[in-house]
């Protein structure tokens, strides 16, 4: 019966979009809009966000594992909790009929929650960054007495983004029940959430990032305006004098460490974000990883992956991988911690790009997430 509803979800989960509106900064900080607030000359239509259905539940996943108190199930869990709200093999992405009166206010909202973080990760790709670090995560994670650290209880911003060039904060923010695009009501939840959420931390970390972002998804049934996501991105610093240590090197490092988490592997994890400040959370050992090729590159899953009794129920079983070459970097820099993670890993990003063989989706860091079709060609032991 499970296996029979997974595959019908997995039948379903095809290419998607939802539409982009950016709102100037200038107007989302007034007091209030103009009356009778007009929406389309407050927003610009940008692209649409195109993306797949298992690339949305792979950066949910992702999302859940970022934020070290929260480790959601991943997967099934997100999967079939979603498969009967959200038409995600639709495009425009929208909701089922009904879907926004079928739970009750705390589970609605923590889906949309879930959800709308997924769309600012996808969003977050969308503009060339492929790392990110829970912010939360990141400075309950710096050392014993850093300066700056008690800004921790006041209200944060979701992620820290990155590529090889900058750096940005990230605020997102979700919605099932906004059935039009109300310029007050969008404009109250992107003032609120810039204000007291990104601005401050635009100016606490040190260095500063290059921008901060509100991303506000709103997703609606077929009877409604279509789903969209609205953005706000203003630059430069606000807030207190900088304080806090903040640099991409770490950025890169939780952002794996989140991942291999999600891969079921959490002392690995504590060692490759520790070992930047030379903790030690026990000895490295080798795991057993099975390796297949896709669209030309190789990436490894742990053997719990591939123990399915039945080798034809595979390709539709959610995989959990990453690239390999990213992963032995990794390896490299938790058995050496002198290693430059950062330097180690600029070569394998450029190579490594959006590809899909089947449902899989792959993201620019190299993780994997979804089914896989094929053989899994070898066995390799890797020292984590």
């Amino acid at each position: 019966m499970l296996l029979g509803s997974l595959w019908n979800f997995v039948r379903s989960m095809g290419r998607t979009s939802i539409e982009v509106y950016e709102w100037q900064e200038a107007d989302v900080r007034q007091r209030r809009l103009q009356s009778p607030p007009n929406f389309a000359k407050l927003t610009t239509r940008q692209q649409d966000l195109t993306f797949s259905g298992w690339s949305l539940a792979h950066a949910v996943v992702k999302a859940d594992y970022l934020d070290r108190r929260n480790l959601a199930m991943p997967g099934f869990g997100f999967l079939l909790q979603a498969e009967g709200l959200i038409e995600l093999g639709r495009s425009p992405l929208q909701l089922r009929a009904g879907a926004s009166k079928a739970l009750n206010d705390v589970s609605l909202t923590g889906l949309s929650a879930r959800v709308g973080q997924g769309l600012a990760i996808l969003y977050g790709h969308s503009l060339g960054l492929a790392f990110a670090a829970h912010l939360r995560s990141h400075v309950q994670g710096l050392p014993a007495g850093s300066q700056g650290v008690e800004h921790q209880d006041d209200a944060m911003a979701d992620f820290l983004f990155a590529n090889k060039h900058k750096t940005v904060v990230i605020e997102s923010k979700g919605s099932f029940t906004l059935k039009n695009n109300d310029p007050t009501a969008i404009k109250s939840v992107l003032k609120r959430a810039l204000t007291k959420q990104v601005d401050p931390w635009m100016g606490y970390l040190q260095p500063a990032p290059s921008n901060g972002f509100v991303v506000y998804s709103c997703l609606r049934e077929a009877s409604w305006a279509p789903s969209a996501l609205f953005v706000v991105d203003p630059e430069g610093q606000g807030g207190d004098p900088p304080q806090l240590p903040f640099g991409q090197d770490q950025v890169l490092r939780e952002n794996y460490a989140g991942w291999l988490r999600a891969m079921g592997l959490p002392d690995a994890a504590a060692r490759l974000v520790r070992s930047t400040f030379g903790q030690e959370d026990g000895f490295p050992a080798e795991v057993s990883f099975h390796i297949t090729k896709i669209g030309g590159r190789e990436y490894a899953f742990r053997g719990d992956y591939v123990d399915w009794p039945r080798q034809c129920c595979r390709p539709w079983i959610p995989a959990i991988g990453i690239d390999l070459a990213v992963l032995r970097a990794i390896s490299n820099t938790i058995n050496a911690p002198n290693v430059d993670f950062e330097k180690s890993l600029q070569d394998l990003t450029v190579q490594t790009t959006i590809e899909r063989q089947g449902y899989a989706s792959i993201f620019p860091d190299g993780s994997l997430f979804g089914p896989i079709a094929g053989t899994l060609d070898s066995l390799e032991r890797i020292r984590l």
